[in-house]
């Protein structure tokens, strides 16, 4: 025999399921619970180097040479298990080996955990935008969690449709881990955003994607520096 488990936020009528004949059904009622955060209380921490990504049941005492940031991801993406975040964290971490960014943006910015880790390392001056309310609230509260608040403005915008995203610049780094179209609609605001050493991260790209986005970055002067490929998704990281 098989079982179905199925979670309704009303009442189901049972009679009106096209169920295969003879099923057993029944009905429970569940708590009020914040089943994102207990779902986020089965997850493993992520480690990319020089980063510890965790939630508060897996505070670590010794730190050593990580940079601990710790994420409740609430009702916003990123809770650092996505490929996507951890190519960005891993570009990151490749790109501080030989620069540091002082001023630094994340286009689509979720929970914040690149702007996290931006502020971890040392960037003084961050700026985070997301079309999502929630996603901006949630970041503010990572931010005050991590205890870098004061390095982090978390701002409404799609894309780069805000006078401050535009004020801020020129930036040193850019992250922008949305989608393919909305990046490669984003071509020229990134061009006149950046700074002439500047680089982009860029991800939210499955493989087959990422050749047809740098042709169009090719077009506007950014050649790729390094890339990673980690389960479905290619991140990128591009330089004038």
């Amino acid at each position: 025999p098989h079982t179905l488990e199925a979670y309704f936020d009303f009442e189901p009528q049972l009679r009106h399921l096209q169920l295969p004949a003879g099923t057993k059904t029944s009905l429970e009622k569940l708590p009020d619970t914040d089943w994102v955060t207990q779902s986020q209380k089965n997850l493993a921490p992520v480690h990319v180097p020089p980063f510890y990504v965790h939630g508060a049941h897996d505070r670590v005492e010794n730190r050593g040479s990580r940079k601990l940031i710790e994420m409740d991801a609430g009702l916003a993406f990123g809770s650092g298990h996505h490929g996507t975040t951890q190519g960005c964290l891993a570009l990151f971490g490749d790109h501080l080996r030989r620069a540091m960014s002082r001023h630094v943006a994340d286009i689509g910015c979720g929970s914040g955990t690149l702007v996290i880790a931006a502020a971890k390392a040392g960037c003084p001056h961050i700026i985070a935008s997301d079309n999502d309310l929630d996603a901006v609230k949630v970041t503010q509260k990572n931010a005050r969690l991590n205890a870098v608040a004061p390095q982090i403005e978390a701002i409404l915008a799609t894309g780069m449709a805000h006078p401050k995203l535009r004020n801020h610049g020129p930036y040193d780094l850019i992250f922008a881990n949305i989608l393919a179209r909305p990046l490669h609609a984003l071509v020229g605001d990134f061009n006149r955003a950046l700074a002439p050493q500047g680089r982009l991260i860029l991800s939210g790209l499955l493989h087959e994607h990422a050749r047809p986005l740098l042709a169009r970055y090719r077009q506007h002067g950014f050649y790729p520096e390094k890339q990673r490929q980690i389960g479905a998704w290619t991140s990128l990281l591009l330089r004038r």
